[in-house]
């Protein structure tokens, strides 16, 4: 199972199909990651420069409108105190109609206590407030009477439970000399300024004010939900940046802090009123949540990109894979032999032009064939695959090879009694069975002549026991040749009888013939004794006759028979011939040369001189 598994996801990652979805959905993914995240490095990079931008401004105007507005009420107390100091009927007035001002006191000195205060008890009641817990929150330190001689107003945060109200501090020059004013705010004096900065943002979280005094104690802030009465800042990383660059005169700036594990950027600006300062922040994670939605939307459309782009290459790689897959199993035809094979060409691209590539390829294959075919018909089939491989030399070479001559004998009156397509067809079939049994030996069929065949053992190409071979092939050819003859006898089927040579030596072994035709064939005295012995058949009455040079390399496997020395045509010495009987060992073979007659039917003709 592992390993039919192992198979699947083999084939599925080298087909061409897989490849081009892989590759082609790699460079999509890769070109849209880098260019979305080079881009969105960008905006990102640009808009934290802009939030930064829009938060230092929040605060400088914000800082702004907080002074503005403490010189308003500033200059509204001095005049209330003047107008107060002719009647206590304009006060009143004031505390009827006014919600800023819960109570006010005049100083007449920064050393003294408070000589008159002014509220409206009707109001303190209101907001579950009585006059003397005012009062005694009216004290200011010596730190704050400085600010007060310097002409510089104060603004302190109040340790009230449960209520926003807040101590302001003013300072009133008269010709007596300097005092001072102190009122107690209610907390919503300064809610409309924060809450301006907190509608300005794309979320009700993403930018927050406050506004913290000297002693780093929460007096104003843009959220209700994050105010606490008398709340001390000192820890929160905006307010801690904030006072620590005032130290180094620093009075304004944007600084990047981790809160809560949230990012967040806090400006800081110093106001000119009793060390005072007003912060604002912006949270990071809120501020960026479009990069972020945006970096979402380009992964879900490059992911949908992809699945498009997979759909397409899925469905287009079928014209490029099925004519493919096409070739292959074209190819593995031809492979198994079959080169009757032609493929539809179905589109004019390069697919198209190799089908049609293939095609001439196929028909050129199956002419080859053909010509191979008809040319191993005339001439013999391992010579002619010898110069269709260019492995045949020109010229001649010497060999060592034992020739084979075989000679139908009275062929003459046989063919004298059949119609000439009788000869023919009966030729035909004779030397089927003859040429079948050279080649299953090894042997070479060099060529016909008539009725005759020359057959050569050890060219073109030589082997250990082309000898045997040869004498073993002249065997099987008189077994053979005794079944032929059984199913014959009559006039158009006449039984017929053949004579063997073998001789073996050394010929000269090559391509013979003119310019316009070649013929591999050997020539030399080994060929023309191999005929003679052939010849010599008829004189002894034998079928197969071998020279004394193939007995000496056969004796111990064969059984043979010596005859007399004879006087060959072209040979001065007389020639030892052998007669062959059988394969040593097999008692089926005739075991003398009467046997031999009598098997064969062929009887000496005359006596020979030795």
């Amino acid at each position: 199972m592992l390993q039919k598994l192992r198979n699947f996801y083999q084939s599925l990652f080298t087909t061409i199909r897989a490849k081009l979805i892989a590759i082609i959905s790699l460079i999509i993914l890769t070109s849209l990651l880098l260019f979305t995240g080079i881009s969105l490095n960008m905006f990102q990079s640009n808009m934290s420069e802009m939030v930064k931008m829009n938060n230092g401004n929040n605060a400088k105007m914000l800082s702004d409108k907080v002074e503005s507005e403490m010189r308003n009420e500033a200059e509204e107390l001095r005049l209330l105190v003047a107008l107060s100091r002719k009647g206590a009927m304009v006060m009143n007035a004031y505390f009827k109609d006014s919600t800023d001002f819960l109570l006010v006191a005049d100083y007449p000195s920064l050393e003294d206590g408070a000589t008159k205060t002014y509220f409206k008890e009707s109001k303190l009641e209101k907001l579950g407030l009585k006059a003397e817990s005012l009062q005694a929150l009216l004290k200011f330190s010596n730190k704050d009477a400085q600010e007060l001689r310097l002409g510089h107003s104060v603004i302190r945060a109040l340790s009230l439970p449960r209520q926003n109200v807040w101590l302001y501090l003013v300072p009133f020059n008269e010709k007596g000399g300097a005092h001072a004013i102190a009122a107690i705010l209610n907390g919503d004096a300064l809610s409309g300024l924060f809450a301006a900065v907190k509608s300005k943002g794309a979320s009700s979280s993403l930018y927050s004010a406050m506004l913290v005094d000297a002693e780093k104690r929460l007096v104003a802030h843009s959220d209700n939900r994050h105010f606490k009465a008398y709340q001390d800042m000192a820890t929160h990383p905006a307010v801690e940046i904030a006072f620590k660059r005032f130290q180094q005169n620093v009075v304004t700036g944007v600084q990047r802090y981790s809160l809560n594990n949230t990012n967040e950027y806090g400006s800081f600006r110093k106001l000119a009123i009793g060390g005072a300062a007003v912060i604002t922040t912006v949270n990071e994670d809120i501020a960026f949540e479009g990069v972020r939605w945006a970096r979402m939307t380009t992964i879900i459309i490059a992911l949908l990109i992809i699945f498009i782009a997979i759909l397409f290459i899925y469905f287009y790689s079928r014209t490029i894979s099925d004519p493919l897959k096409r070739l292959v199993g074209a190819t593995q035809t031809i492979r198994a032999g079959n080169y009757d094979v032609q493929l539809e060409t179905t589109s004019r691209d390069e697919t198209g032009e190799l089908t049609h590539a293939f095609n001439e390829m196929a028909a050129g294959l199956k002419e080859r064939e053909h010509l191979k075919g008809a040319f191993g018909k005339f001439v013999n089939e391992e010579v002619a695959k010898m110069v269709m491989r260019g492995d045949l030399a020109l010229g001649g070479e010497s060999k060592m090879v034992t020739v084979f001559f075989s000679d139908i004998r009275s062929f003459t009156s046989i063919s004298e009694k059949l119609s000439p397509a009788e000869v023919v067809g009966f030729l035909n079939e004779y030397m089927t069975l003859m040429v079948e049994i050279v080649h299953r030996y090894g042997g070479v069929v060099d060529k016909f002549i008539g009725d005759a065949i020359m057959a050569v053992w050890g060219a073109p190409v030589a082997k250990a026991n082309d000898v045997e071979n040869a004498v073993s092939a002249t065997l099987e050819m008189r077994a053979a040749l005794a079944k032929f003859n059984t199913t014959r006898g009559a006039r158009t089927k006449p039984i017929i009888r053949i004579g063997m040579g073998l001789n073996t030596g050394e010929v000269l072994a090559g391509q013979i013939g003119s310019n316009d035709r070649l013929e591999y064939t050997v020539i030399g005295d080994a060929v023309n004794l191999a005929s003679r012995l052939e010849g010599l058949n008829k004189t002894f009455g034998t079928d197969i006759l071998i020279s004394g040079d193939t007995y000496e390399l056969v004796k111990k496997k064969f059984n043979c028979v010596p005859l007399d020395k004879v006087k060959v045509k072209g040979k001065e010495e007389a020639q030892r011939v052998f007669a062959v009987l059988g394969r040593a060992g097999d008692m089926k073979a005739p075991k003398n040369l009467a046997e031999l007659h009598k098997y064969t039917g062929l009887y000496p003709q005359k006596k020979t001189s030795k």
